[in-house]
């Protein structure tokens, strides 16, 4: 029972250490640097007495497979918060050919802002429209896409930095956009 006990705290403190590790790693890419830090210090110290708890037990296959398995289920549980966070900024661009009137007024009301640009594709002009949001409402932006123009094709890609401009951060508080 002893070494079930042990395959436990070491898979709990691994779910731990890797998770945090993960929002780390993702707060240093877009270049927080004070939050990366402090996770790091977590990270580094959950991880010490994880695997000393291995070493102590290194005799023990469940200990390995504690080990193991919260490296993997850490590696999940890291993902899924960094989601459920949503720090940063993303940019959406929308290229769209016979909604583009409602796709953007539909856009706007939903309280984002919207830049437009005329462009030729394939098979004659396009509108496409850029749009800088929250990471947390970006499925709503989507939504808002989907419904409106179906057809339309979107690109998103996460932003480090944004200088100028606007964001609302909710439909009542535009402010201005921040690093």
């Amino acid at each position: 029972m002893e070494q079930f006990g042990v395959a436990l705290l070491v898979f709990s403190l691994r779910l731990i250490d890797v998770s945090v590790g993960t929002l780390r790693v993702l707060f240093t890419v877009r270049g927080q640097a004070l939050r990366a830090a402090g996770l790091g210090a977590i990270e580094a110290g959950v991880f010490i007495f994880a695997i000393s708890r291995v070493f102590k037990y290194v005799d023990s296959p469940l200990a390995m497979a504690g080990y193991a398995l919260g490296f993997a289920a850490g590696t999940a549980l890291g993902i899924t918060l960094e989601k459920w966070i949503a720090v940063g900024l993303l940019l959406v661009r929308v290229i769209s050919r016979d909604m583009v009137e409602q796709l953007e007024q539909s856009l706007r009301a939903a309280g984002f802002g919207v830049t437009r640009f005329t462009g030729e594709g394939r098979e004659g002009p396009v509108a496409m429209l850029f749009i800088v949001t929250q990471r947390k409402r970006g499925d709503e932006l989507l939504g808002v896409v989907r419904t409106v123009d179906a057809d339309a094709f979107v690109t998103v890609e996460s932003v480090n930095v944004a200088v100028g401009g606007y964001i609302p951060m909710s439909l009542t508080a535009p402010t201005s956009v921040r690093k």
